[in-house]
C-alpha cells in the first residue's frame, strides 16, 4: 500500500508541475531592422520632439503578445499633433517595419499621452520612433 501512495503522490506532483508555466522568454526569430533616419521623413516645419515636447504622461505600449510569441522585432514611426492644452490628437503611423505588427498597439497607447501645453500653441506632425526589440519597447 505504501508503494501505491508513493506512486500516487509522484503522479500528482507531475500533474501539478505541468500546470505551472514559466514566464515566456523572448526568442528572436527575426532580426531587428535598422532604425530609420526620422529627420529624413520630416518637413522643415514639423515638430521633431526634443525641447518642444515636455512629457506629462507617456506610458510605453506593451509588446504585443502575438509578436512576442512569434519573435518579431521592429520599429514604428508615429506622427501626432499636440493641442494647445497638451492633449494628443491626429495620431497615425507614418511607417513601420514589419508592417501590420506593432502599429495598432502603438497608436492606441499614444492616444493616451499628454504633454505640458506647448509654448508655441499647437505642435503639428511630431514624429516619435518606437523600437520593439528583444521583447522590450523603447523610445528612440
Amino acid at each position: 500500500m505504501k508503494d501505491f501512495h508513493t506512486g500516487l503522490l509522484g503522479c500528482a506532483a507531475l500533474s501539478l508541475s505541468a500546470c505551472s508555466s514559466a514566464p515566456e522568454t523572448f526568442q528572436a526569430r527575426s532580426g531587428y531592422p535598422p532604425d530609420p533616419w526620422v529627420k529624413g521623413y520630416a518637413n522643415p516645419d514639423d515638430c521633431l520632439g526634443g525641447e518642444a515636447l515636455a512629457a506629462r504622461n507617456i506610458p510605453l505600449p506593451d509588446y504585443p503578445k502575438a509578436a512576442l510569441k512569434r519573435g518579431n522585432q521592429g520599429w514604428v514611426i508615429i506622427k501626432l499633433d499636440v493641442r494647445s492644452d497638451g492633449a494628443v490628437s491626429n495620431v497615425r503611423t507614418e511607417r513601420s517595419v514589419p508592417e501590420n505588427v506593432f502599429e495598432k498597439n502603438t497608436e492606441k497607447t499614444v492616444k493616451t499621452w499628454s504633454f505640458a501645453p506647448p509654448k508655441s500653441g499647437e505642435l503639428q506632425n511630431c514624429r516619435i520612433l518606437f523600437r520593439y526589440r528583444w521583447g522590450v519597447v523603447s523610445l528612440a
